[in-house]
């Protein structure tokens, strides 16, 4: 019922990690890219695909060992 600093750092430690996944996948894809703007297009699509289910499949692993 009551917030506890561990809800707190568990909550930093995903948004960071989060983020480090959305980076580490959209600096993958866009130095990856080719052919300009329709490449860029597909990159982009890409990589809101790939940081969306990573970051489910990460939220349920960290959930799961956390608690």
């Amino acid at each position: 019922m009551y917030l506890s600093s561990k809800d707190i750092f568990h909550g930093i430690y995903k948004s960071l990690s989060f983020g480090l996944i959305v980076a580490w996948i959209c600096c993958y894809k866009g130095y990856t890219t080719e052919f300009g703007a329709k490449g860029v297009s597909k990159a982009t699509t890409q990589a809101v695909v790939i940081c969306s289910v990573l970051i489910l499949v990460w939220d349920y692993f960290i959930t799961s060992v956390s608690f």
